[in-house]
């Protein structure tokens, strides 16, 4: 009995991350493949809550697999954005940690609905430490820092929401 309650609350689990995945990539492009930017702080917060509160927050969801469809799939979506923290002078400072050993990156293949609302002359700096704790090294994601604004870029295939039930992670 024991295992059929384990995978009740698996499955259970799994219907909440897909719904919650849903629900924020609904219309999240449209026909011409193109994201539709998103303003909407709880679904950013909840997956990124390491950032606390946010000031502001432009984002997308795409499906990777069929980027002209109305709804992603709901079994893989890549969400794409950046945010502006209320503290924004905690981006800055641990940029500014020689501990932290941030370097410089470039974001990749970012939607130009996205593009074209981050900072002129960003100076895009990541950390691979970074990016594992703000996932909890259960999902792809890139977080990238501007040392002159304090915002961050983010691009991640499939994040959850942190304030659910954690997902349920199975080796192969």
């Amino acid at each position: 009995m024991t295992g059929w309650l384990s995978f009740r609350g698996a499955a259970a689990a799994a219907l909440l991350t897909v719904a919650t995945v849903s629900s924020c990539t609904a219309g999240g492009s449209d026909e011409a493949g193109t994201c539709k930017v998103r303003h909407e702080l709880d679904q950013i917060t909840s997956r990124f809550p390491s950032f606390k509160q946010l000031e502001s927050t432009s984002w997308c969801g795409i499906d990777p697999d069929k980027p002209s469809r109305s709804l992603p799939s709901q079994n893989n979506i890549r969400l794409v954005g950046v945010l502006n923290a209320v503290d924004d002078q905690a981006v800055l400072k641990d940029l500014e940690n020689p501990a932290l050993e941030f370097k410089p990156g470039a974001p990749k293949n970012v939607p130009p609905e996205i593009m074209k609302l981050l900072p002129e002359g960003a100076e895009w700096m990541m950390r691979d430490r970074v990016n594992k704790d703000i996932t909890e090294s259960l999902y792809f994601g890139s977080f990238y820092y501007d040392k002159r604004s304090g915002q961050a870029l983010f691009d991640c295939s499939n994040p959850f929401r942190k304030d659910g039930p954690a997902p349920v992670v199975t080796s192969n």
